[in-house]
């Protein structure tokens, strides 16, 4: 190739850059009002302490995250104004819109009784005094609701189709001979799973529905199966879990099931929605649905709706009663199962029982005793962790459980943060006035400085002192 060829060849040639511009480079964007608070959120994730920074400095830190955005203090502060997430502002809840009735046929642990509360709603109560590391009960679930995310592996054969536990070739080969189901493909774990699942399993999984029969089948199979491969695709867990507690409910022949369910603190999920919302998704815990958009989120359940109606085409319920159903498993489940006795009891950041639930979910939960617990005080657990920052807490509960706590701890971690916040501030008005006093005195002695006068009594050396400079820093000065 000769220089000519050269020449025309580069003469030719475009030079791009792929993703190696500066973010001066960038073009200014005005972002829209998800961005900003999604990123808000982030920051607040990413380092808690920083909840408790002023709009200003929050300010300063998405545009320094996003230095091409362009958006002002104002917008922000109107955003976090507008999704309730100023600390100052009064926060939407729900609390008060959860019901609960005394739950039939409930055997209650032999130290513990149920009271009912203007304020808590339903409560354990110690009947006895109770020991630090005493195991008070223990219970199976009454409804347990096994990994969405393993459902193909269950298909398959590569799971347990009742607890989802994940199986060796090994295990298939010799401990689960004989836990084969003779119909389909799925295999249970231990014989304590295949009892638990079999009634269940054959109803959901291959039970033909005939609309024609004159006994007629309580669930359709193909279409459960079209809507479990719904909520899989959506991980919709929610959803999932109220399709098998509404089948536990049909094939409870007693009714026991039905009147325990209803009896749970109970309130319809568009409720619980408001505070998401409220929130713009912060520490969102529900599986399913946009965020921000109302209309999509409802689009969303009246499609679950309609599956599930297709799930149980003899026992429909009403668009009500499946909102509620929602809501009342999201605010009572532990680990996607739902517990009898566990679901009374009510929150404390600071809680006197530690809830320990088995590796393997089926097995269940058992409670202990924290601490020493007194004769009529009241058994509590923790929602949230309690280690996060009180705003994390706060927000999280009031958004899943639509209430804003204000037990003790609480209360301490508040006021401590309120100390902070007034010796930050006072820390700054010293500085200040020490600015404005250096200032001060520098326009009223000018640039070339004073000489101090040498005291009555000098040091044990003797020198001089030497002559101080007043500007806007404060200078050490040594000998």
């Amino acid at each position: 190739m000769n220089m000519t060829q050269d020449i025309k060849l580069e003469e030719k040639l475009e030079y791009i850059s792929i993703n190696d511009s500066s973010p001066e480079d960038q073009e200014p964007i005005i972002p829209h009002e998800r961005q900003i608070v999604d990123q808000v959120i982030a920051i607040w994730k990413e380092d808690p302490s920083t909840e408790n920074l002023g709009i200003a400095k929050l300010h300063a830190l998405v545009k320094q995250k996003h230095p091409n955005w362009t958006v002002s203090e104002k917008r922000v502060k109107q955003l976090l104004k507008k999704f309730s997430l100023l600390s100052s502002q009064e926060q939407f809840t729900y609390a008060k819109d959860i019901k609960s009735e005394l739950t039939p046929d409930i055997e209650l642990p032999p130290k513990v009784q149920v009271v009912m509360t203007s304020k808590r709603g339903k409560c354990l109560y110690a009947k006895k005094p109770i020991n630090k590391g005493e195991l008070i009960w223990s219970e199976a679930p009454l409804f347990f609701v096994p990994p969405l995310a393993n459902v193909h592996l269950v298909e398959h054969g590569s799971a347990c189709a009742n607890c989802g536990k994940l199986l060796q070739q090994t295990e298939m080969k010799t401990v689960l001979k004989g836990l084969d189901c003779d119909v389909c493909s799925e295999v249970w774990c231990s014989k304590n799973c295949k009892q638990m699942d079999s009634q269940l399993h054959g109803a959901l999984k291959h039970n033909v529905f005939n609309p024609n029969s004159k006994k007629p089948k309580v669930v359709d199979s193909n279409a459960f199966l079209e809507m479990q491969e719904y909520c899989l695709k959506e991980s919709w867990n929610a959803l999932f879990a109220i399709t098998l507690i509404y089948a536990n409910v049909l094939l409870d022949k007693s009714g026991v099931k039905q009147k325990q369910f209803n009896a749970m603190a109970r309130v319809s999920q568009d409720v619980r929605y408001k505070a998401l919302d409220a929130g713009g998704g912060t520490f969102d815990n529900m599986n399913g649905g946009a965020l921000f958009v109302q209309e999509q989120q409802e689009t969303l359940w009246k499609e679950g709706y309609e599956k599930l109606l297709r799930a149980f085409p003899k026992n429909p319920i009403s668009y009500k009663e499946f909102l509620y159903m929602m809501g009342t498993y999201n605010i009572n489940n532990l680990d996607s199962n739902v517990f009898l006795t566990q679901s009374h009891l009510n929150h404390n950041c600071d809680p006197n029982t530690t809830v320990d639930t088995a590796s393997d979910r089926v097995s269940g939960l058992k409670v202990f005793a924290k601490r020493d617990i007194r004769e009529g005080e009241e058994l509590t657990t923790t929602y949230v962790n309690p280690s996060h920052t009180l705003n994390q807490r706060q927000r999280e509960l009031r958004v899943n459980w639509g209430f804003i706590c204000a037990c003790e701890k609480c209360k301490s971690d508040a006021k401590a943060t309120e100390r902070r916040k007034s010796s930050s501030s006072s820390k700054k008005q010293d500085t200040k006035s020490i600015r404005n006093m250096l200032k001060e005195t520098k326009e009223q002695v000018g640039d070339g400085g004073i000489e101090l006068q040498i005291p009555n009594e000098i040091g044990g050396d003797g020198e001089r002192r030497k002559s101080v400079r007043f500007d806007e820093t404060v200078v050490a000065v040594g000998n």
